[in-house]
């Protein structure tokens, strides 16, 4: 009887166990940077995955309750959407003629600006106007200005792809919504059927608590903006409503958003005078010291119940790991894997 293909081969290893060793793990190594290969091409599709997860997870907390009272789903998701742009127009609405204004008065400052700058003891230091327009010239030369060609090029590049990714992500987001029951049901189908029960509830007790703590943080973000806004309005600091966003968004990023945000307003108010950027640095870090041990606390204690110790470490860690995305998601994250160790690995502890 003859031979079946590959069983010369077979027999070939088993005899000789180095041999079949290091065949195996060679085709493990293979395997291992076919892998890390393939999550490196696909870093950006798989962030713009999960941030559309995120977001689905968190805008389904808006949906869910209007389809649990009879609504179409469809009806729903129209509704939030309409809702979600009526809300960026009025917003886009609002700031616009406030960075027109403040646009032309940055324009109609700049000789100002210029005169202050070349009258400053820094000017002085590299030989006043006519030092600086020598150095200027020394570094425009045409080397340089095709290198700062490129760079704009790079970063008008850059920028066109970001606008890009971003648009996929809200399609995305958009998509999971529209199927977030199928693609539920398709999850649990791939557990145990004597397993699903228990995977259903801490699958849902993971979904509850992303999209409170998403809903959280904008809650957080928007206090945070109407709070600068209003101070910056009083003390009379230039592009308040434009800095009043920058400041919103920037605390989105748990611990450390609003710390960059007030660094970057208190800069501006030191254009003003010294005197309002030492009022500034006072409000920023007494608005801080009020949303880590009021508002942040008291916020995520009752959507996700972590501690503010918790939420430092898993910040830390997840923006060493995955950057900008890994500090957004790191809190959830937590919550999520400590819902997990609580419904699984704790009971079993327990019973041995």
């Amino acid at each position: 009887m003859a031979d079946k293909p590959g069983l010369p081969l077979r027999r070939s290893l088993s005899q000789s166990p180095p041999i079949a060793a290091g065949a195996l793990f060679g085709l493990g190594l293979a395997i291992a940077y076919a892998l890390v290969w393939s999550l490196q091409e696909l870093s950006t599709v798989i962030t713009a995955l999960v941030v559309a997860v995120f977001l689905a997870v968190g805008l389904e907390r808006i949906i869910s309750p209007m389809v649990r009272r009879g609504m179409p789903r469809w009806l729903a998701m129209t509704i939030l959407l309409f809702g979600i742009f009526l809300v960026l127009c009025g917003g886009i609405a609002a700031i616009i003629p406030a960075l027109v204004r403040e646009t032309a008065q940055f324009v109609e400052n700049v000789p100002d600006y210029y005169q202050t700058l070349m009258n400053s003891k820094l000017a002085a230091q590299f030989g006043g106007e006519s030092g600086l327009l020598e150095r200027a010239q020394g570094v425009l030369t045409a080397g340089n200005l095709t290198k700062a060609l490129g760079g704009v090029a790079g970063g008008a590049a850059s920028a066109a792809s970001g606008l890009v990714w971003t648009v996929t992500t809200i399609l995305l987001t958009v998509f999971i919504l529209a199927s977030y029951s199928q693609l539920r049901q398709g999850t649990l189908r791939l557990v145990a059927a004597s397993k699903r029960d228990q995977t259903g509830r801490i699958l849902d007790g993971i979904l509850k608590q992303v999209g409170a703590y998403l809903i959280g943080a904008l809650a957080i973000g928007l206090v945070a903006g109407i709070s600068s806004w209003i101070f910056m309005a009083i003390v009379g600091i230039p592009y308040g409503a434009l800095l009043a966003l920058l400041v919103a968004l920037l605390d989105l990023i748990p611990q450390i958003g609003a710390t960059i945000g007030a660094v970057v307003v208190t800069l501006v108010a030191l254009a003003v005078s010294p005197m309002t950027a030492v009022a500034s640095a006072i409000f920023f870090i007494a608005y801080q010291q009020l949303e880590n041990w009021v508002i942040y606390p008291t916020v995520m204690r009752s959507a996700v119940k972590v501690s503010n110790l918790a939420a430092i470490v898993a910040v830390l860690v997840g923006g060493t790991l995955f950057g900008v995305v890994g500090v957004v998601l790191s809190v959830p994250i937590y919550a999520a894997i400590r819902l997990i160790g609580k419904e699984l690995v704790l009971p079993r502890l327990d019973n041995s």
